[in-house]
């Protein structure tokens, strides 16, 4: 019988992009679900912010952080309880998940985190989520240091991606088209294009890359014509 070859713990698993890494890879990958929504989690009444719902289990291969927001207002109109909010879920959440399994990673490990273009392309009404997202990609950068050569950590920057989190962006085919055309390559991306980028980071192909942030924007960040 064919053997998974790597145990990944996907956090925030009922998200368009996990759910698509699942369905593709699943053959290749013992996969185990957090997530508080149950019909996409290996155990019930998960809380990202109580460690004591999180699964006790060792010897991860891999790490994939999916929690994030999306809240666009301008600075004026963004309380500190929506900042408080987006970093309680984008960072605090993923360093609680850190703490807990840091001890349970086997040797050669993979972690992901999700950013976004905006923490490196300066956007109107992204304060809140391009600075959680900034914290994110730095935090990458020195635990990739900091825990090599055991494990890498990386670190995936999407532009806009038709997800049921960004279903207000895509109402109808005018909004669609208008968010094309901001990207270089004329099209916004799929929840493939993302897991695509999750997996090879997860793979093998990937064993000479950390401390990066991938850029998987249709050209926004890097590319103006």
């Amino acid at each position: 019988m064919f053997k998974k070859s790597m145990k990944i713990l996907l956090v925030g698993a009922s998200s368009d992009i996990a759910c698509d890494l699942f369905a593709r890879y699943n053959n290749e990958y013992q996969f185990v679900r957090l997530s508080s929504n149950n019909d996409h989690s290996d155990i019930e009444n998960f809380n990202i912010q109580d460690p004591s719902t999180y699964i006790d289990d060792e010897n991860f291969d891999g790490i994939v952080y999916f929690p994030g927001t999306i809240v666009l207002k301008p600075f004026k109109q963004l309380s500190l309880e929506t900042f408080q909010d987006d970093y309680n879920i984008n960072v605090l959440g993923l360093l609680k998940i850190l703490k807990f399994y840091e001890s349970r990673l086997s040797d050669n490990s993979s972690l992901i985190f999700i950013s976004t273009v905006a923490a490196k392309l300066g956007m109107p009404f992204h304060a809140s989520i391009s600075m959680c997202k900034s914290s994110i990609e730095a935090l990458a950068k020195s635990l990739a240091a900091e825990w090599s050569p055991r494990v890498r950590i990386n670190c995936i920057a999407p532009s806009l991606v038709e997800t049921k989190l960004a279903k207000r962006f895509f109402r109808n085919d005018k909004q669609k088209e208008i968010m094309s055309e901001r990207h270089p390559l004329k099209t916004t991306g799929t929840p493939e294009d993302i897991s695509s980028a999750i997996e090879f980071l997860l793979s093998k192909k990937s064993k000479w890359i950390t401390g990066q942030v991938l850029g998987v924007d249709g050209g926004m960040s890097t590319i103006k014509l």
